[in-house]
Formats: C-alpha cells, sequence, structure tokens
C-alpha cells in the first residue's frame, strides 16, 4: 500500500490576491482603467476628451498601450 502524504491548505491562502508591488504597474492599472471608461463613455454619447479636438476618438487605444507598456516595465522590474 501507498503512502500519500497530503497537503492542508488554510482557508486563508485562497483569499491571497497578488497587488502589483512597483509605480509601474500601479500606473499601468490606471490607464487601462482610463482607457475602459473612457471608451464606454464615449460610446454612450459622453465625450471625455473632447479638448483634443478629433484625436479624441483614439484616446482609448492610446491609454490602453501605454498602460500596457507600464505594466509592461513593472512586471520586468520585479
Amino acid at each position: 500500500m501507498k503512502k500519500i502524504k497530503v497537503e492542508q491548505k488554510n482557508s486563508n491562502d485562497e483569499m491571497m490576491i497578488d497587488l502589483p508591488s512597483g509605480v509601474f504597474s500601479y500606473l499601468g492599472i490606471i490607464f487601462i482603467g482610463f482607457a475602459v471608461l473612457d471608451y464606454g463613455a464615449s460610446r454612450m454619447g459622453t465625450n471625455l476628451t473632447a479638448f483634443l479636438g478629433p484625436l479624441s476618438q483614439f484616446t482609448p487605444i492610446a491609454a490602453g498601450i501605454i498602460g500596457g507598456i507600464f505594466l509592461s516595465f513593472g512586471n520586468k522590474s520585479e
């Protein structure tokens, strides 16, 4: 008969969330959040970046790309 080692998990282990540890990671999350908010608002008829003129239609894309770059910088620094 084989003996199997059973590992018990604490209930606290299941509640762990990895938070970003660097400034770039937080900035990336903020930029991506703004991109989602800007896109959603523009679909509902409110332009958050109207001061940019015709470039305002590209701000969700630009903010998402900048946020992704910041997140990748944050992951490389860890």
